[in-house]
């Protein structure tokens, strides 16, 4: 393999595995926060709940 060929197939594992991570944190955070608003409508008596949920992602590049 030439250096670009490396080079195309490491980006393009770095962009699968980032959309992974991504993907497994927001059903992680789907779960949670399906669980802490049905015990937030229990404790109120409430049928429905609104919230919003933001993520925040933050990427520091290291030149190698």
């Amino acid at each position: 393999m030439t250096k670009t060929t490396t080079q195309a197939a490491a980006l393009a594992l770095s962009v699968l595995m980032t959309l992974a991570t991504v993907a497994g944190m927001n059903g992680i955070a789907t779960r949670q926060y399906a669980a802490a608003d049905s015990l937030a409508m229990v404790s109120s008596g409430q049928t429905h709940v609104a919230a919003v949920q933001r993520v925040v992602i933050v990427g520091h590049r290291a030149n190698a």
